[in-house]
Order: structure tokens, then sequence, then C-alpha cells
């Protein structure tokens, strides 16, 4: 007679299919580590790629052929972007080696005491800072520190020319073959059709809200800060309204770093007023603007609360370098798709109303 309860389950583990899975991650892990010095040029190659995706289609249709349509397009990118911003860096580096000179032959102390002298009340406010400190020997000192930093700025440019030709290259096979790309990411994704077009989209749409939220922020701060400086009668407020712009890129940095020296250097010139109205203008608004209308053009599109997107972009620049300004956000966003592709499988919900990804 049978023993009563139950009978042992005899598992047979798949070994062969186990020992597949450890070699297929290892292998993955391989390829991550070998592409990893390349990642901020792959992630410039998709952000371009992205935010470029309608003009790109639009040249498609009129030249027909890919590989001509998609070194057409690199090209484009190349002189639009590309070398605009190349020209931008030479001339700031160009001035910053100028400073240097200057600071290692004497110059500029002859012309930073020329200044003292035509502005006597900044020169006695200077000399009461100083105290006995010997400025020309304090002058040299910090051009040869800078001088020493040059070596490593020019090792990284290096790297930065690198990283553009791997975002070139990379970007040029992101539009001849899209197609294809997009076929094997949803091959590869353990998703159904609908929930891939979606997931897709909001990908898409996190990137050109990133991007484009970030540069149209930083060109509204710049204009209202060109329109303060040259109501308060500042020489180059048109320069200064553009520097302000490119500082305000950087989340990290900010538009203060432009308005507060304008508004420390017009308190030593004893014009108070103008620097209370800039000190006023610039903590209130310019730099404000930021946090207003950054969660309007960006948040609202990836639909994320604005506190999430900021540690998301903090915590990217940790982790991925200039990379995760993009990669952090962009890694929240698909966390909260995946999130609701989960509600919509286990509850019945349906997902929301995105346009589908092609």
């Amino acid at each position: 007679m049978a023993a009563d309860g139950p009978q042992p389950v005899n598992v047979k583990l798949d070994w062969g299919g186990f020992t597949l899975f450890l070699i297929t991650i290892c292998a993955v892990l391989l390829c991550t580590v070998i592409v990893w010095p390349f990642l901020p040029g792959i992630t410039g190659a998709v952000v371009l790629a992205v935010v470029t995706r309608h003009p790109y289609d639009w040249l498609r249709a009129r030249l027909r052929k890919p590989a001509l349509t998609a070194a057409v397009a690199v090209v484009l990118v190349v002189l639009s972007i590309v070398t605009p911003a190349m020209f931008v860096a030479h001339g700031v580096g160009h001035h910053v080696l100028e400073a240097v000179r200057s600071l290692q032959s004497g110059t500029a102390e002859q012309q930073f005491r020329q200044f003292l002298d035509e502005h006597q009340r900044i020169g006695e406010f200077v000399r009461f800072a100083a105290g006995n400190v010997d400025s020309s020997q304090a002058l040299q000192k910090s051009a040869g520190a800078v001088a020493g930093k040059l070596a490593g700025i020019l090792g990284r440019s290096i790297t930065a020319l690198a990283q553009i030709i791997v975002m070139l290259f990379v970007l040029f096979f992101l539009y001849r073959d899209r197609g294809e790309g997009l076929r094997l990411i949803r091959f590869l994704l353990p998703l159904e059709e609908e929930e891939t077009d979606y997931l897709l989209n909001r990908v898409q749409t996190a990137v050109q809200a990133l991007v484009l939220g970030r540069f149209a922020v930083a060109g509204i701060q710049g204009v209202v800060a060109g329109i303060v400086f040259g109501f308060l009668g500042m020489g180059g407020a048109t320069v200064l309204g553009m520097t302000t712009t490119l500082f305000a890129l950087v989340p990290a940095v900010g538009a203060y770093v432009v308005w507060l020296p304008v508004a420390i250097y017009l308190a030593l010139l004893h014009h108070w007023i103008r620097a209370v109205v800039l000190v006023a203008i610039g903590s209130t608004i310019i730099s404000t603007l930021d946090n207003i209308l950054y969660p309007i053009l960006v948040g609202s599109r990836l639909r994320l609360h604005t506190v999430p997107i900021f540690l998301a972009m903090i915590g990217g620049v940790v982790f991925f370098g200039v990379s995760g300004l993009i990669l952090g956000p962009v890694a929240f966003n698909v966390s909260a798709s995946l999130v609701h592709v989960w509600r919509s499988r286990t509850r019945g919900e349906p997902l929301p109303s995105d346009s589908a990804a092609d």
C-alpha cells in the first residue's frame, strides 16, 4: 500500500541553459566595459539622432538613398552644431592662454595697477584687503598653477576630440540603420508590441524634452539677463547675455556665475543702486527662471515631479559623468514606464495615451 502524503518531485536542473545564461551575462558585461570609455560620444549620438529625427525624415524623403541621406545629415550636424561649438571652445581656450601669458609676463599686473589708479575707491579697497601680500609673486604663482593645469586640459581636449569622432561615426549608422536598430530593440525587449511602442515613445519624449528644454530655458535666461544688463547701462550687454546662456546650460553652474561678479563690480565702483537692482533681479528672476520654466517644459512631458528630475540629473552626473544629464532622467523615465506596464498587466489598466514610436 502506498504511503500517504506528498511524493518527492525530482527536479532536473538544466545546466546547459544555466551555463548559457551565465556566459551571456559575462559577454554583455564585457561589451559594456569595452564601450564604457566612449559613453559620452554614444550618448551624444543618440541624443542628436532623436532631436534631429524630424529634419532627417524630411531630408530622407527627398534624397531617398539611406547612406547618402545619413552622410548629408552628419555633414549638416557638423556644420551647424559641432563646428560652432568647437569655435567657441577654441575662443575660450585662446583667451585663457592669453591670460596665463599675461600673468606670467607681468602685463596683467601693470594693467591691474593702472585700473586701480583710475578707480581710486576700488584701489583703496584692494590695498586694504591685500595688506602686505606680494601681489606680483602671488600672480606669478597663480599663473604657474594655471599653466600646470593646461597639460591636463589639453589631454582632455584630445579625449573630447576622440569622443566627437565616435559620436559622428555612431550618428551616421543611427541615421542610416534606424529601422534595423528599432527592430533589434523590439526583438530584445520582453514586452508586447503596444508596450514596446509606449516605452520607446517615452524615451524619445524624455530625450527631446531634456535637450530642447535646457536650451530653451538657458536662452530665455540669457535674453532676460541681456535686457537687464542693457537697462543698467553695462557695456557689452549682448555678450554678457550670451555668456549667461552658456553658463545656464550647465545645471551645476548656473547664470549667477555671470550676474554676481557684475554686481560685485558695480558695488566696488559705488554704484550701489544698480548693484542692488542687479542682485535683486538676478536672484529672484534670472536664476529662478530655471526652477520655474524647466519643470513646466520638461517635467510635464516626462510625467515626473521636479524632485526626481533634479535627483536624477545630479545622481546621473555622479555616476555617468556629463552623460548623466541625459541618462539619469531617462533611466527614471524608463523605470516609471515599466511601472505603468506592470500596472497594466496586473490590474488590467490601459497604458497612458501616447503616440506610438515608429
